[in-house]
């Protein structure tokens, strides 16, 4: 798979290690690029919660994407129907745009229905985190492609 695919193509299987490799190159690519384009964004405003700025919010809606590309790979992978990996995507796009709007920033100071959906939001993506994550792919070819593990098993 081609770099660049591998980032990209929501299409194809990847193995645990690939995940766990490209979540961590997503993070990376996350934190260094949120401190040159919003270096404010790191600094201590003592204990207040401030929403990100706009150019941190435009860079985090870009890499909601590959990161709904590689999590899903890994729920193909699981056989997963592919609903739930671009489910996964546009709850992150609606996260990271609800954090713009100072929603979803101060436990302190959400209302009910506010902290409801953080739960759920938090509860989902920790789901998503053990099914992808830990979690061993369907053995053999499934419908998304062959096995990748396949290989390194021969």
């Amino acid at each position: 798979m081609k770099l660049a695919d591998y980032f990209i193509s929501p299409h194809g299987r990847i193995s645990r290690q690939e995940y766990w490799l490209g979540m961590l190159c997503l993070m990376a690519i996350t934190v260094l690029g949120s401190v040159l384009i919003d270096p404010d964004g790191f600094k201590n405003t003592g204990g207040q919660v401030q929403a990100p700025s706009f150019g941190a919010t435009i860079w985090s809606l870009l890499l909601a994407w590959p990161s709904a590309a590689i999590a899903i790979k890994r729920f193909n992978d699981r056989d997963w129907p592919e609903w739930v990996g671009y489910a996964l995507g546009a709850i992150m796009a609606a996260f990271v745009i609800a954090n713009y709007n100072g929603y979803l920033l101060d436990v302190d100071r959400m209302d009910p229905v506010e902290k409801l959906l953080m739960v759920s939001v938090v509860v989902g993506f920790m789901w998503a985190l053990i099914e992808n994550g830990f979690q061993r792919g369907t053995p053999g070819p499934n419908k998304y492609g062959d096995d990748p593990l396949a290989d390194q098993s021969a």
